[in-house]
Formats: structure tokens, sequence, C-alpha cells
């Protein structure tokens, strides 16, 4: 888009052509474009911004509505720091040439200078589409997708893409500065997303160079205190701060790694640093508060924490420390009326916000509030409940309704798992029914440990289920009648343990299919079944077919087995004859296709679904045509020229190639 290669040498030559051909307006626009690579991306700054606005305006005062002075214009007048007087020229050039990469490249630089990343990141993706190999767009589309990234807390697929955007730019020609900024910036999204070992390359790399050799110090501090190493975080911090005593950040990070390391009055030395020198750094009066807490302090720790959430009501670490604070002091009203003050306040938020969802706060404190009502048990049922009533939010209503029948599982769980370690005395139809549904809640021994009922506790229950027997003959008609019973009540916990789909509960399965009896076994297949074990699936349509149940049987097996072409989400390779299901087009016409289930989809046709994800709302009974997933299981499901496709699909592919991009840059790095 801008030329890099000997720009020096260039410019001289240009110079020189401008002299020769002063009426010459293409020769004027390669100058100026030359002028603003080297204000832009070498170093050369407002001068050399200034130059090239001098040629432009040239141009323009012979030909007013030539597009490319146009944009040179704002470009030049952007690198000028003149945001406002590059919008006129920049919006007239939008009239005349709205396809051309450099016009969307300036436009997305305008508004990240203005601090509009959300439709800077619009332009500057145009800009990538365009002209696909242009780092400059790559460059400036990876810091502020980073910086968005930072301003809606750190979305794991904003900071993928800013890292196959930074990625994009780091390969192209760019000057030793800019590649230190980029390299900084790819740091820190692996740093975010836990890559810490990639983030150490990076910022080793960086301590190369020498304006940000500092800078490095203290990211590799952050780097070992993520990967758990506290003392080498410390070394790292301390040695950055032998020339940056001054700065808050890197006393709190050490305030952190000394608390990690149990070291009390060391963190809360650092943390008084930090605070000397940042009154308002919410990382070290946060800290400061832990320390406090494990000080035995906890009345000090509330009032450092309510000063944090004053001052940002949205740190929720802070927040997540108090309540866990109050609850382990046995404050439950409290915690109780915060639960009911946030769901009374949520419909209050407004729905829509610049810069991000303003609901979503509170709808993370409500969160922290239900997980520590769920450590203070069942009891807390009627207080979650109670809040019902004070929110119109269907999906905060379901969500503390979700939290209540999670309290009051937990406690039918607890009263079913102590019938089970005693299941010679208990066992029944009934036991076997709240076992299977309270399956997932309980340990998988204890549901294995439930099936061992031996002859005496049949003979002992006969009696005290059936009382005593007049005579031998009605005695074993009652023995009879409880190992009905006790085979109806195991053939219950067989189900329950293959609802857990677990590798030990499987191999039970099995064995009770090889060993029992045929009804015992013909249960055991059922929950093999579940698993999708093709030999189960066999056994039971022969036995059907038998007995003459073969539909019906088919039928349950539908709703029962997990559908036979499902698959995981996998890329075609280039080799692989296949063709996208939507589209017809095949691996030589699109970037990627992705398999999967019964259908193959291209990255074009899901760019297209990701854009018009409104209008292509799948009917509710849908599942993914790749993964096979329903509407319970997926956050959305769209259908697109006969595919139905979840969210989830569509996001791995949307970021399938950006992935494996930045794998293969970092792990050649």
């Amino acid at each position: 888009m801008f030329p890099h290669q000997k720009l020096d040498w260039l410019l001289g030559r240009l110079e020189g052509d401008v002299r020769d051909k002063a009426d010459d307006p293409a020769v004027r626009l390669e100058y100026a474009r030359a002028l603003i690579s080297k204000g832009l991306f070498h170093g050369g700054g407002e001068q050399f911004c200034s130059l090239a606005l001098r040629q432009v305006q040239r141009v323009l005062k012979e030909d007013a509505l030539n597009g490319e002075a146009l944009i040179l214009a704002g470009l030049a007048l952007i690198g000028m720091n003149r945001p406002e007087g590059a919008r006129s020229y920049l919006d007239e050039a939008f009239k005349r040439v709205p396809e051309r990469p450099d016009l969307h490249l300036a436009l997305g630089v305008m508004h990240r200078f203005e601090g509009d990343r959300h439709r800077a990141i619009g332009h500057l993706e145009q800009a990538c589409r365009l002209a696909p190999d242009s780092w400059e767009a790559h460059f400036h589309l990876g810091r502020t997708l980073f910086e968005r990234a930072r301003e809606l807390s750190h979305p794991q697929r904003l900071l993928e893409r800013a890292q196959f955007h930074l990625v994009s730019g780091l390969k192209g020609s760019m000057n030793r500065d800019l590649e230190a900024v980029a390299v900084r910036d790819l740091g820190n999204t692996c740093l975010l997303t836990g890559r810490y070992a990639e983030a150490e390359k990076l910022f080793n790399r960086l301590r190369e160079h020498p304006r940000m050799r500092a800078k490095a110090r203290f990211h590799l501090g952050c780097v070992a205190y993520g990967l758990g190493k506290y003392k080498n975080a410390i070394h790292h911090l301390r040695t950055y701060l032998t020339d940056n005593a001054n700065d808050a950040r890197a006393h709190a990070t050490m305030a952190q790694a000394y608390l990690q390391l149990g070291e009390l009055a060391r963190a809360r030395e650092s943390c008084n640093k930090a605070l000397l020198l940042d009154p308002d750094n919410l990382e070290a009066r946060y800290t400061l508060g832990c320390t406090v807490i494990e000080e035995g302090d906890p009345q000090e720790a509330m009032r450092i924490f309510r000063v944090n959430l004053r001052d940002s009501p949205d740190h929720l670490p802070s927040y997540l420390e108090l309540v866990r604070t109050r609850r382990r002091g046995g404050d439950v009203r409290w915690l109780s009326q915060a639960l009911h003050s946030e769901v009374g306040d949520f419909d209050r938020i407004p729905a829509d916000g610049h810069g991000g969802d303003p609901r979503a706060a509170t709808r993370e404190r409500i969160a922290v509030l239900l997980d520590e009502l769920r450590s203070v048990g069942p009891s807390s049922v009627g207080t979650i409940l109670s809040a019902v009533g004070r929110t119109r939010a269907e999906a905060i209503r379901f969500q503390l309704f979700e939290a209540a029948v999670g309290l009051a599982a937990s406690q039918a769980a607890d009263d079913v798992a102590l019938k089970l370690r005693d299941p010679g005395r208990h066992f029944g139809i009934e036991l076997g029914r709240q076992a299977h549904t309270t399956a997932m809640l309980l340990p998988e021994p204890v549901l294995t440990r439930g099936l061992a009922i031996g002859e005496e506790d049949l003979k002992r229950e006969a009696v005290n289920r059936h009382g005593p027997a007049i005579d031998v003959a009605r005695h074993r008609q009652n023995v009879e009648r409880t190992r009905q019973e006790a085979r109806a009540y195991q053939a219950l916990l067989l189900l329950a343990i293959a609802r857990r789909r677990s590798r030990a509960g499987r191999h039970l399965l099995q064995r009770w299919a090889e060993t029992a009896d045929p009804e015992m076994a013909t249960v055991a297949r059922i929950g093999l079944a579940a698993f999708g074990d093709p030999a189960a699936v066999i056994a039971l349509r022969e036995a059907a077919t038998k007995a003459g149940v073969a539909a019906q049987a088919e039928q349950a097996l539908t709703q029962l087995a997990p559908p036979r072409d499902a698959a995981a989400p996998r890329t075609v390779s280039s080799s692989e004859t296949a063709h996208c299901t939507a589209c017809g087009r095949t691996s030589s016409d699109a970037h990627h296709l992705m398999a999967g289930g019964k259908a193959v989809i291209c990255d074009q046709c899901v760019v297209s679904i990701g854009r018009n994800r409104a209008t292509l709302r799948a009917p509710d009974d849908a599942r993914c045509s790749v993964c096979h997933r329903g509407a319970f299981e997926a956050r959305g499901l769209y259908q697109y020229s006969g595919v139905e496709i979840c969210n989830h699909c569509l996001e791995l592919s949307l970021g399938l190639l950006e992935r494996e991009e930045v794998d293969r840059f970092l792990a050649a790095w």
C-alpha cells in the first residue's frame, strides 16, 4: 500500500522527479505517498507529513476531486495530529472512491486517533479485505483490536483476532521501532490468553530493543507471575524498578507475588509503595485487602474493598473478596440483601450502551452472590427464590431459578448418596429414580456401590417390607417380589451410571452386558447405546426384531444414542475431494473448508452467515449440521442455504485460519 524498501533513496529520486516534472500530478502523488510512508511508518513524523500535504495540495488545486490526493491529504493531516482537518478530505474521498484500501486505512486510523475503536475496526477490516497483503492495515487493526479487547475486559475472540493481525503485520517490512510495538502488543495478548511460554519468548526478544528493554523486564515479571514462578517475577520486577522506581504497576505486581509466597510484610510494603505513587491504583489496594485478610483482620479488608468499589464499581475481584469475606463471617443476611439489591437494579440499567454491555457488571455480581449462597447450602433456596420477583428480565429470572434448583438438587443428592451407601436396606424403585435424576451430582463410586445387593439383603428385606410369612411358599413369593424390586432398582442405577458417560462407567456396563442375565444385560446395553457403542446398538436392534418391536426400538434409539453422523468439526485438507454444502465451492475456491456431521462449509459462507446472523435464525428443533448441537446446547443456531450451523462452529471456522497462522508464527519465532 505504501513504499518501504530503500525509502530514503526513493525519496531522493522522487524529489528530483518532482523538480523535473513539476506539472505531473502522478509524480507528486507518488512523492507524497513516499513522504507519508516515511512520516507514519519510519519515524519521520510530522515534518514529512507536512511536506506530503504541500505536494497533495498542489494536485488538489488543479483537480479538487482527485480521490488519491484526497486520501493522502487526510493521512498527512492525521500524521500531523489534525484529525478534524482530515475528516473533510476523507469524507469527500469516500464519495469518490469508496473501495480503495488506503481510504479505509486512513478512516480506521482517524477513528482510532479519536478513540472510536468500534468504527476504526470496521474500516481497518475492510482495508485488510481489499489489500490482504498490506502489513500497514494488519498492524493498525491488530493494535486496535487489542485496545478494544482491553476496553471490553479481554474477550478471548477479540484477543485471538488481534494476535492474527499483529502476526500478519510482523511479516511485513516494518521498521525496528514499529516491530517492537507489535511484539509488545502480541506478547501482551499471549499473556492475557495464557500463552505464557510464547509471551516469554516475545518479551525476551523485546529486550534487544534499547527503548523497550526496561518494559520487557516488567512484562517478563508478569509472565513469571502468570506461570506461578513468583521468585522469578520478583527478580524481574526488582531489576525493572532499579531504573523505574516510580512505576506503581510494578510495585503492585510485586506485592501480588509476595502475597502468593506468603511474605505478608513485604506484600504490604510493596502495596504501600504503589499507593504512595498512585493512590487510585486498584490492583495495589485490592492486594492490600487480600494481605489484610491473611493477617486476620477481615473488617479492615472489607473497608479496603469498599473503597475500591466506590472508586471503580465494576472491579469484580474486589467485589468477589468482599462477598466471600461476608460469607465466611456468616453474614447471610447481607448476602441476601445484596442479591435483592443487584437483581432489583438490573431492570433500571439501560440495555444498550456505548463501549460494551452496561448490564454485564451487574450480571457478574449476581453470579458472584449466587456462588457464595451455594456455599451456604440449601437454606439459601428461599433467599434466591424471593429475588425472582424483583426483575422482569427472563435471563436473570432463569439464572435465579437455576441456582435454586441446583441447591435443592444438591440437597436431594446428599440424601440419595446417604441411602446408596447402605443399599441393602434402602433399595427400591423410588430410590433408583432419585439416583437417576441426581446422577450428575453423585460421586460415581457411590452409584457403583449402590448396585451391591446380596441374597441376605433380599431375605431380610422380604420380611421387613412384606411381614413374616405363614408358610415357606409365601416367604418365597415375598423374596421374589423383593428380588424384582431390587432388579428394577439396579436397572435404574445402571442407567444413572450411563448418564455420566465416564470411562469407568462404560467398563462397568460392558461387564454387566457380558455377564448378567438377559434382562439386566439388555439394560446395560441400553446404557452403552447412550455412549454410541455400535455393538450394543446392533444387539438391541436384533433383540427388538425378535420381539416384534423393531419400529418402537428404532425410535427410542434415535432419541437415546448419539447421531451416527455426528463428528467433531475438522479442517478439510487440500488433497480431499470435498465441496461446500451451501454454495458448492471446493478447496481451490475457498481459503478453507470445515467438515463434520453431514455438512461441509466454506469460509466465505461462514463470513456471510456471520454478517447476517440476525436474519438467519434456524427453527427451534434444528440441529447444527456440523457438530449436531441443538438449541439448548448452542448459544445460537443459523440456517443458510439448507445448512444449519451453530454459533460454536461459526466462531470456530472464523478463527480457524487465524489460530493456525498464529500458532505457526509463534512456534517458529
